[in-house]
């Protein structure tokens, strides 16, 4: 969250979020008798422990302050069953619910306290620097900051909240702290040992305050144990005598299901949701010019980090006249800009297209009028240009910013294996310039409940799935203008469906989703240009094309696209099919093509490897000698046919280029037209119950001597390499290839394996050096990139510093 924190005086702390918010206002604190935090006077030589216990002391023995919260220390033990271990010094807690066994109750917590002994190499921020950022630059206090980021990202991740204010003392020095999803508040430091009337203030009104001003959600309802909901969500863990839920396998069966029945795996997860260790709630989601009510547990899938979406995914379970349905809800801190839709809008788009393949949205909509704050007071601190100003829509400075799952597929809350650091947590390098997106509050309920893609059984299975998800896409683009772009594994589901085959006979069959559309952006007409509707672009770093890393100002095409679903099938197959590629190789081959990133001037850009193999500079290696990979089977064919289109792609492309800049400078030459128009695609094949019907592949044609155009220094592309490169201009021509191949009858290595990637496996080097820049564009994508791994131009390689971060296959949902 480098350059996220805003800097506060404390009374304007007091006077803004404390006294307008406080239900008492029109009393006032009692005047001070004497000094409650003398006994702490020698904290310049106490360790934190001393200091916590004498404050926390301080604080609940004096009646005017602690008047509706209470202090516990906790930070001897973590929470039971708290996976990282986490454990802040201490926090306030309503009295009701006060621990008394010393662990934190991230559920309970209404203001988080960090304690650490007197000194500046303890303070995470520095006031020495007017006019600068407030981040403090030393590493042992990059350390501390990531360390309460580490723990603000806790309390956010078990509650529901719009903010946290938290408390840190450095001992005898007090701040303040706001955290919403677009960054931090902070106040100056002040020794309240010397002056404690301005702590004793802000105190006093910090106790008074509501559970919504100190940042809970109002449309979020604790279920508590015994209540009316707690008990129906418990009775829904167990499918209903007389009606068992059915198998959600890919096989025959006997006979269709009925139209409430619930697949195991739904159910499966919700019982897994109900983790007496988290909080449940009953969320309201806005429906009409009313609400409707769903009930869940633990998050599915939570993201991680502070500023952001912070999406958080459920199985939901709705009960309405005593039926259980269970449903996919999505909560999430949306990008607010003018021209940004909602995901529900342009879900709505695509149901009432009926565009295939598609999730069914079922309610959708704002929370209140529940916006991020700290850009406001960003731009009173900073006064920004005009231009500059948050809620423009019109910027055009580019960022392959995160997407609702960072720039990764994120890591479920069971599957956080590898911890960033508390000072990777800070990214602290260079200035920006307008570091601080405006996000509002949002919720999503959609119809269907999948399986992540990593669940696939065969490669076969896998092309079906990315198919259907390649249909989805082809039908958007045809009948609304909306391209998704953000393709990736983690947006591409497995949805169990009964059907009839042609034979007649019933089957279960793993039918693909395309979900996650809130990125997506309707197509420019012809002669319009695309306009940026926010600061930055949002992408998933691991499976964008080579074209967008290299130019991320690049408005994306059906190439993009296609490209991004050929990097799906590649990293699944690689991952999680047998292949000539050693299990203790798959780590390294993932980092090296997907994560890799390569840094050019002021940008992170394409990996070496990923960009070399899809220009077709290199064929596709695994890591061992340089040995082509292989799988045994028809993927070989197809992956090698796909390679030829989009390499012949980048050729015509780069051609394209050179040629458009020559005649810049010699705008009297014009060159043939057959270098500029490359043949017609083939008619688009019908779709048909269970895939894309084809037509016979058409003969290779020979290829003539290549061609020198006098403007060019580059090789004219060929009528063949221009007749591929046209390939993919449209679907068509990848849906028919997938088809052929899941057509053919010889498939060897073709069962998933499970998870090839070794438990151990780490890489080869630690995150390479940071250079400074200017841009807020450069600030999120080293961000990102430290998150989720790295990807693009080709001059300094940097590795990731996690192990590939893919969903592992344990649970059901994303």
């Amino acid at each position: 969250m480098a350059h996220k924190a805003v800097p506060l005086e404390p009374q304007e702390f007091l006077d803004n979020f404390l006294k307008t918010s406080c239900q008492h206002l029109l009393d006032t604190p009692p005047p001070l008798d004497g000094n409650p935090f003398e006994a702490i006077s020698g904290a310049a030589n106490m360790v934190e422990s001393q200091i916590s216990e004498l404050f926390v002391t301080a604080v609940n023995d004096n009646q005017s302050i602690a008047h509706g919260l209470k202090m516990a220390l906790s930070e001897k033990m973590p929470d039971v069953g708290e996976s990282e271990g986490a454990k802040i010094d201490a926090a306030f807690f309503r009295p009701e619910l006060l621990p008394i066994d010393g662990r934190p109750h991230w559920a309970d917590q209404m203001v988080s306290v960090e304690f650490k002994a007197h000194g500046t190499a303890n303070d995470p921020y520095d006031d020495r620097e007017p006019g600068n950022d407030i981040d403090a630059h030393a590493v042992t206090r990059k350390q501390v900051r990531g360390q309460i980021i580490h723990y603000a990202e806790k309390v956010f991740e078990y509650q529901q909240r719009t903010s946290l204010i938290m408390l840190v003392i450095i001992g005898r020095m007090f701040r303040f702290t706001r955290w919403d999803r677009s960054g931090t508040i902070v106040t100056r430091a002040v020794d309240y040992v010397e002056q404690p009337q301005i702590l004793y203030e802000m105190l006093w009104y910090l106790t008074r305050l509501s559970d919504e001003a100190l940042g809970l959600d109002p449309t979020a309802h604790r279920v508590m144990p015994g209540s009316e909901d707690h008990v129906q969500m418990l009775q829904a863990k167990r499918a209903p005598a007389g009606s068992p839920d059915i198998d959600y396998l890919e096989g025959p069966i006997d006979e269709f299901p009925v139209a409430d029945a619930v697949f195991k795996y739904v159910r499966e997860n919700f019982a897994r949701s109900l983790d007496e260790r988290f909080p449940w709630y009953r969320l309201e989601v806005p429906h009409g010019e009313g609400t409707r009510s769903f009930l869940v547990g633990k998050p599915t899938f939570c993201a991680p980090g502070m500023a952001g979406r912070g999406t958080k995914g459920y199985v939901a379970l709705e009960i309405i006249q005593s039926r259980v349905h269970f449903v996919w809800l999505k909560d999430a801190w949306r990008t607010h800009y003018d021209d940004v839709e909602q995901e529900g809008l342009v879900l709505q788009q695509l149901n009432k297209a009926k565009v295939a393949n598609v999730p069914t949205l079922l309610c959708h909509g704002d929370i209140l009028n529940q916006l991020t704050v700290t850009p406001k007071w960003w731009e009173r601190r900073y006064q920004p240009p005009m231009s500059m100003t948050v809620n423009t829509g019109s910027s055009t400075s580019p960022s392959a910013a995160s997407s609702s799952r960072t720039l990764v597929d994120p890591i479920p809350m069971s599957a956080k294996g590898s911890k960033r650091s508390f000072s990777e947590l800070d990214d602290d390098d260079s200035p920006e310039e307008c570091p601080l997106r405006l996000h509002k509050h949002y919720r999503l309920v959609v119809a269907e409940v999948g399986l992540k893609l990593s669940h696939f059984q065969s490669a076969r299975q896998l092309l079906q799935i990315v198919l259907d998800a390649i249909v989805a896409h082809r039908e958007a683009v045809l009948k609304t203008d909306i391209m998704h772009r953000d393709v990736s594994g983690g947006n591409i589901l497995i949805l169990p469906q009964p059907c009839i085959l042609p034979d007649g006979k019933r089957h279960i069959k793993w039918r693909g989703l395309l979900l996650d559309w809130e990125l997506s952006k309707l197509i420019p007409k012809k002669g319009e240009k695309s306009r940026a509707r926010q600061p930055e672009r949002t992408g998933t770093w691991q499976f964008m094309s080579v074209a967008v890393l290299l130019d991320n100002s690049k408005a994306i095409e059906i190439s993009d696209e296609l490209e991004s679903f050929f990097h799906v099938i590649l990293y699944n197959a690689v991952r999680y099919l047998r292949s000539n590629c050693p299990s203790a190789d798959v780590g390294s081959f993932i980092e090296e093509f997907f994560d890799i990133y390569t840094y050019s001037g002021d940008d992170y850009t394409c990996g070496l490897k990923k960009a070399t193999t899809m220009t077709g500079v290199i064929p596709l290696t695994i890591s061992t000698a340089g040995r082509i990979l292989k799988f045994s089977n028809p993927l070989d064919d197809l992956l090698k046919q796909l390679l030829r289109w989009f390499k012949a792609h980048y050729a015509v492309v780069e051609y394209r280029k050179v040629l458009a800049e020559a005649e810049k400078s010699q705008p009297k030459v014009t060159p043939p037209a057959h270098a500029l128009s490359p043949s017609p695609p083939p008619p688009p094949p019908q779709f048909y119950a269970l895939g894309w019907r084809t037509c016979e592949p058409a003969p290779q044609s020979h290829e003539p001597p290549a061609e020198t155009d006098p403007l060019s220094p580059l090789e004219k592309p060929s009528s063949q390499t221009e007749n591929d490169a046209a390939l993919l201009s449209t679907h068509d021509a990848m849906l028919d290839a997938l088809v052929e191949a899941m057509k053919k009858e010889i498939w060897r290595n073709d069962r998933a394996t499970g998870d090839r990637v070794v438990p151990d496996f780490k890489p080869k080097a630690p995150l390479g050096p940071v250079p400074s820049a200017s841009a807020s564009t450069m600030k999120r994508r080293k961000l990102e990139a430290r998150t989720c791994g790295p990807g693009l131009p080709l001059p300094r390689q940097s590795p990731s510093s996690t192990r590939p971060q893919t969903p592992t296959r344990h649970g059901s949902m994303r």
